[in-house]
């Protein structure tokens, strides 16, 4: 394995306790109903109970189903993301196991998603890849992840500028549509091989440090994206988003909307954008806020728009957070697991 084998000097997890995780869901309820509150009282009480009842659960069925082939979709980019380059072959079973627990680490500490990178970082490590080689491919996996999200989000754009299947408005379409490009063409220039060396190289400060980690992970994705691993992982990444936003695409249905695709993948972009900005508790609250107003943006009505966000979040964020926890707490069989699938391998 080109990564070597430095040693883990810190064997097992630190797991938080159950009071932790039980504070931080708490925490994280009474934002997101809060939130919803407030929505509600802009939408009217009213309007918004006769959303709610009116809503129709058979598409709870769907909304759970795409949610269950996201969360496999993204099992197989962390699975990828550890296979190439003879890295360790880990099972199914295993790769879900830890994204689970990645996903249970972003309930208690999820500003921009550090709980859910520090637990994927460790499962990385007992796979016995060396610090920096961890690192730079947990990094990597999710640059490559988010190169998937901006490339849908910017076509979604384009699509609503020239009025196809979709009709946004420009204050909507002309970010994405500036920020990806700039965003692919700034990534491509750091890591062509002249200057990435220098670029790259984790010295100075902390964040002189951080961005030559980032400008790392950014190269892998280069470096992999031409090998089966890298096209599989591509492929995941692109079905996880697609499952994603059939979810959304569920959930409006389930109130009597529907949307054009392209304003659509525009509204749960916008939205989702909100999870990546670094706010506690994985953004819940600014991402139902986002969200909904994002969807009131491109014609739904404000209280079936939070009544469907509700439904979305419900099957997206809560219904997977217990599973979540339930791995997290199991995290250190899943290192011993990674670390004899690396064994195995070597």
């Amino acid at each position: 394995m080109n990564a070597g084998h430095e040693p883990l000097r810190n064997g097992e997890p630190r797991v938080p306790a159950g009071w932790q995780a039980a504070l931080g869901i708490v925490a994280a309820l009474l934002v997101a109903i809060g939130v919803a509150a407030l929505i509600a009282k802009a939408a009217g009480f009213s309007e918004v109970g006769d959303a709610l009842a009116e809503a129709d659960s058979t598409w709870f069925f769907a909304c759970f189903l795409a949610e269950a082939g996201a969360l496999a979709a993204y099992a197989l980019v962390v699975r990828e993301s550890l296979r190439w380059r003879e890295g360790p072959k880990p099972g199914f079973g295993l790769s879900v196991h830890v994204t689970l627990a990645s996903l249970g680490a972003t309930r208690i500490v999820a500003a921009a998603g550090a709980g859910g990178l520090a637990v994927t970082y460790w499962c990385f490590r007992r796979a016995r890849f060396s610090t920096r080689e961890a690192l730079v491919r947990v990094l990597g996996l999710n640059t490559l992840v988010f190169l998937v999200f901006g490339a849908g989000a910017w076509l979604a754009a384009l699509l609503t500028t020239l009025g196809v299947l979709g009709d946004a408005a420009l204050g909507l379409t002309v970010p994405w549509l500036a920020i990806v490009p700039f965003c692919v063409v700034a990534a491509r220039f750091v890591t062509e091989p002249g200057r990435l060396a220098r670029l790259s190289a984790p010295t100075g400060s902390v964040l002189r440090r951080g961005l030559g980690y980032a400008i790392s992970g950014a190269a892998w994705v280069r470096e992999v994206l031409p090998s089966p691993e890298g096209r599989r992982a591509l492929a995941a990444a692109t079905f996880y988003w697609a499952a994603d936003v059939v979810c959304l695409w569920a959930a409006l249905h389930s109130v009597g909307q529907s949307l054009p695709v392209a304003d659509l993948a525009l509204a749960y972009a916008t939205g989702y954008a909100a999870m990546i900005l670094p706010l506690p508790f994985g953004g819940i609250g600014g991402v139902d806020a986002a969200m909904t107003y994002a969807l009131t943006a491109v014609g739904v009505p404000l209280a079936p728009a939070l009544v469907a966000v509700a439904v979305y979040r419900l099957f997206g964020y809560w219904v997977p957070t217990i599973p979540a926890l339930a791995a997290l707490v199991l995290l250190p069989r899943a290192g011993r697991e990674l670390e004899q699938a690396a064994l195995a391998r070597a």
